[in-house]
């Protein structure tokens, strides 16, 4: 019993929500960078492959030109 009134003091509901009120944009901002460092490394993987494949510096540039303007996919 006394363990349900220390649980219900805490986790009472303007507690939940103060928590949540926190927890949502800590978990946006995370999001957030974790999407930007998922461009970063899909970007670096295609300059790896253009390498890879020998094409020049030029193609490569006009490549990630062409690729950088290109709309994302809000999957």
């Amino acid at each position: 019993m006394l363990a349900g009134d220390v649980l219900h003091s805490i986790f009472g509901m303007p507690q939940i929500a103060i928590i949540m009120g926190c927890l949502i944009p800590i978990v946006s901002i995370i999001a957030s960078f974790w999407c930007k460092a998922q461009n970063v490394r899909s970007e670096h993987e295609l300059k790896r492959s253009l390498v890879d494949r020998g094409l020049s510096v030029d193609e490569i540039e006009r490549i990630i030109a062409v690729h950088s303007k290109e709309p994302r996919d809000s999957d």
